[in-house]
């Protein structure tokens, strides 16, 4: 697939030809978010909505991951279940793709590049994989686009009640200031839980003051959140925001995602001693897992969580719960 300079770029004016043959034929869901729909070009646009709609209606789930890669086919994600795509890109393409993405301004975002990602508005995530320049074992630039990952976010409200009764119950039965720790491998749904997870405990009809700490820009994508005891720290450095949400901001509860740095580490402990609750997510396959990490062992120690909660899907868009109290966790793991 070829783009010409004049129209490398151009939304398609027929985008909604394209949504009347696929999606609304059969009764779906607009798969792919309008932010996005604005940024991708005709052909991509067309061979995800084509792509989605071929996929099984047993199977089909919302639209995960669109996954671009350099002289290989693209693939989309739906359910867990992962789809190749008649689509294939240059590195060129990509690179270009990569600059519509970021609003014409890669400088802007180099930093986040360097790290691998990128968060546009609404919370959609792009993973980005190239060839990396490297000084003193820092990545300083990338070069040569391979692939890019875009990951679209989805706010389940169904989802996380399970997850924010248990806290609640910790706290009314046993006063315990103690959090939770969600865990899975990558892929799993973990910031989508944490997303449900805020929105019952800053909703309903005794609401806590939640104070997300959304260090990268993903946690705070909400369908609706108008009537939540809400607030997000977008943009803060982890340790940073917890610490403000602990001592400006008064939280009765703290959302993170993915911790595990050591450096971290008394950033959490201090909130927790603060009498803060803490519901975080981090990688990993099972509680002994976990706990080989540094980060997580230091926090284990000091007793920040009350119970390790490991997520599975189950099928239906939702999860299984593997809970473990701290209690059932052998000291010499």
């Amino acid at each position: 697939m070829e783009w010409g300079s004049k129209n490398c770029f151009v939304v398609a004016r027929n985008t909604e030809r394209f949504k009347s043959q696929t999606t609304d034929s059969l009764s779906l869901p607009q798969p792919i978010p309008a932010s996005l729909m604005e940024v991708l070009p005709t052909d991509i646009i067309e061979a995800v909505l084509t792509g989605y709609t071929l996929v099984s209606k047993e199977n089909r789930g919302l639209l995960e991951e669109i996954r671009l890669r350099a002289n290989r086919k693209a693939s989309l994600t739906v359910g867990g279940t992962n789809h190749m795509l008649n689509l294939t890109l240059h590195s060129s393409e990509l690179f270009s793709l990569l600059t519509r993405l970021c609003g014409g301004s890669l400088y802007a975002y180099s930093q986040n590049i360097n790290e691998g990602f990128v968060t546009l508005p609404g919370g959609v995530r792009v993973g980005v994989v190239g060839t990396a320049a490297c000084e003193d074992s820092r990545v300083v630039g990338v070069r040569d686009i391979s692939a890019l990952c875009i990951r679209i976010p989805h706010a389940h409200s169904r989802v996380g009640r399970e997850v924010a009764e248990l806290l609640r119950q910790m706290q009314q039965q046993h006063g315990d200031p103690r959090g939770l720790l969600l865990y899975a491998p990558p892929g799993v749904g973990k910031t989508t839980l944490l997303r449900g997870v805020a929105a019952h405990l800053s909703g309903g009809a005794q609401p806590w003051r939640t104070v997300v700490v959304d260090t990268r820009g993903e946690l705070s994508f909400m369908e609706s959140g108008d009537s939540l005891c809400l607030d997000v720290l977008s943009g803060y450095p982890r340790s940073l925001g917890i610490s403000i949400a602990t001592r400006s901001m008064g939280a009765q509860v703290i959302i993170c995602d993915e911790i595990g740095d050591s450096r971290e580490a008394m950033s959490l402990m201090s909130a927790y001693h603060g009498g803060v609750p803490l519901v975080a997510t981090a990688h990993g396959q099972t509680v002994e897992e976990l706990l080989k990490r540094t980060g997580i062992r230091i926090l284990h120690r000091a007793e920040i969580f009350g119970a390790y909660v490991g997520l599975r899907r189950n099928g239906t868009g939702g999860f299984f719960y593997d809970i473990t109290h701290r209690e059932e966790v052998r000291d010499d793991l």
